[in-house]
């Protein structure tokens, strides 16, 4: 059996029950009317005298008759005052539950009232479909700037961010539509003073009598800071993972420049900005003042870079950017929007399209060493803290980076060069060569190779000492270095042995060159503390052939060529083809 919960079945009681109630609902009454009519003919038979002289007197009217109808209306009276009775108790009943209904009705008003205008939610209600404000509670005023009283009759969309006008429409007639309960919408208020505060947003929809919608009431709860901090912990979240993809990139072995570049790459796209540089400090030998020099950086797609852009180099802080000296130097953040800042520094940023910026000091050992920026340059964009605590952490990994791959330079350096002279070691030298010949060798061009002895050192060692030997090699690299070019490579072999490649020189720029040497070591007087002497130096050339294979055997004829000179009397030049 089907059962409708809205209209459940009546549960009678037991027949004798109703029985005994019908009774006593209807016989009752009529008991009392028997006992009065009974009153009423007992009174008669006790008159009956009287009755008769009545009759009499009467003029023959039956009086008995009279009394059975007085009896009768009596009875009648009786019966219908009884309901009379109970109907007033049931209207006396029913005007007591109303006036309690009133009062719980106030009552409930009241505080409601009382939660709406001490809520922190902005409770309001609008009409439909044109959404103008009928009733917002007074915590509006703490929301937006702005009394019930002036929010009262406006629209809506009057105080919405124009970019969420489309999303309140959409929100509000789905529920039109589809009506499943209260709808919820995220959107942006604009307060007194036009600036966004973000709320939450639940609503619903209400009827008047014929089902039509005619209103909409809702509540409004800021969550602005909630967001901020969900943004914050967003953007941490994603700089400090591309903090960690450019800790691996600055980690991996390889190309230092390449694995900066990547670097750089990594945290600009987890901040989502156009442009992430770094600037190295350095000193103005001349004037004395700061210096920053533009060393790496990363662009994003359709942003111009500046890496080679001369205002970018030897840039100085005193002209340039004065108002960021104190407060990088100090080791804090420059940040914010362009437009706000220092009219120098608009000027330089303005004119590469920069809107927003962050600047964080990039401190060595406890020194000011540089910057790392990074330019937005499509939005007005306000940087969190949490950002720029990241931003932070990021620098110092930079940092980091870039003193282990400047130590890893300083290695280099040292592996590559000869200390004592600067030129390149025997090691860098014969790399550096033999890629000179390989490529000679696929491009077609003359490549010449000189080997240069200083003649009778021995004699200035045991003469004058090591140390002044040591002085005498520093002043030939020098002599040298005034007649070479800066794609001549020169490298110290050994003891007083140098040699140099010549890329692009033939035979005859070849002996040249190599007279050009010899003739400027012997005019060079070697000056060291209080003695004064000169130095000669034999060479051998060698000429690349299509006969050699390896850049060996170049190097061996150029050998047999520099003894052949040291045989002939020294201060020679030979050449071996």
């Amino acid at each position: 059996m089907m059962v409708n919960k809205n209209h459940p079945p009546k549960c009678w009681p037991p027949a004798a029950s109703r029985v005994e109630s019908f009774c006593g609902r209807f016989f009752l009454p009529l008991r009392r009317s028997i006992l009065i009519v009974a009153g009423f003919i007992w009174s008669s038979q006790a008159l009956g005298n009287s009755t008769s002289l009545l009759v009499a007197d009467s003029g023959g009217l039956d009086l008995t008759i009279l009394f059975w109808i007085m009896a009768g209306v009596v009875a009648l009276l009786v019966l219908m005052l009884i309901p009379l009775k109970r109907l007033n108790g049931r209207l006396s009943h029913l005007a007591e539950a109303r006036e309690q209904a009133r009062q719980a009705l106030a009552e409930s008003e009241s505080r409601y009232r009382l939660l709406a205008e001490n809520a922190t939610d902005v409770i309001w209600t609008a009409t439909w479909p044109d959404l103008r404000v009928t009733y917002a509670s007074p915590s509006v005023r703490r929301l937006l700037g702005l009394s019930p009283e002036e929010l009262k009759g406006t629209c809506l969309y009057d105080r919405i961010a124009p970019t969420d006008h489309d999303r309140l429409a959409r929100a509000v007639a789905s529920g039109t539509t589809q009506p499943a309960g209260p709808g919820l919408v995220e959107m942006r208020l604009l307060d007194v003073k036009g600036a966004p505060v973000i709320v939450e947003t639940v609503f619903n929809w209400t009827s008047d009598e014929n089902g039509q919608i005619d209103s909409v009431q809702g509540s409004s709860r800021d969550i602005t800071r909630r967001n901020r901090i969900e943004n914050d912990r967003k953007a941490r979240e994603a700089i400090l993972s591309g903090l960690s993809s450019a800790a691996r990139n600055l980690l991996e072995p390889g190309d230092r420049v390449d694995s900066m570049g990547q670097a750089l790459a990594a945290l600009g796209q987890a901040v989502e900005v156009d442009r992430v540089y770094v600037f190295e400090n350095h000193v103005d030998e001349e004037t004395g003042k700061l210096l920053a020099s533009q060393r790496f950086e990363w662009v994003g797609e359709g942003i111009e870079p500046q890496i080679d852009n001369p205002d970018m180099q030897s840039m100085s802080y005193e002209d340039v950017i004065p108002n960021w000296y104190p407060v990088l130097a100090g080791g804090k953040v420059v940040h914010g929007l362009v437009r706000e800042m220092g009219q120098a520094e608009r000027r330089l940023l303005e004119s590469q399209g920069i809107l927003s910026i962050v600047v964080v000091p990039i401190m060595l050992e406890g020194k000011f060493w540089g910057q790392i920026g990074f330019d937005d340059c499509s939005r007005q964009r306000r940087w969190g803290q949490a950002e720029i605590d990241a931003l932070r952490i990021a620098a110092g990994t930079i940092g980091g980076g870039i003193r282990s791959m400047y130590a890893e330079q300083e290695l280099q350096y040292l592996a590559d060069t000869d200390t004592l002279t600067g030129v390149r070691s025997r090691r860098a030298f014969l790399e550096r060569a033999e890629e000179a010949f390989k490529l000679a060798r696929q491009t077609g061009r003359a490549v010449s190779l000189l080997i240069m002895d200083i003649d009778r050192f021995k004699w200035v060692n045991d003469t004058y000492g090591h140390p002044v030997g040591d002085e005498a090699l520093k002043e030939f690299t020098l002599a040298c270095a005034e007649e070479l070019r800066s794609s001549d490579i020169m490298g110290r072999m050994g003891g007083e042995e140098f040699a140099i490649v010549l890329v692009g020189v033939g035979s005859e720029g070849a002996r040249a060159l190599a007279e050009r040497l010899r003739k400027r070591v012997a005019e060079t007087p070697v000056s060291v503390q209080s003695e004064c002497f000169f130095l000669t130096v034999s060479i051998g050339v060698a000429i690349l052939e299509d006969s050699d294979a390896e850049f060996l055997s170049l190097l061996k004829r150029a050998d047999k060529a520099l003894y052949q000179a040291k045989n002939q009397g020294r201060d020679r030049v030979e050449i071996l083809n």
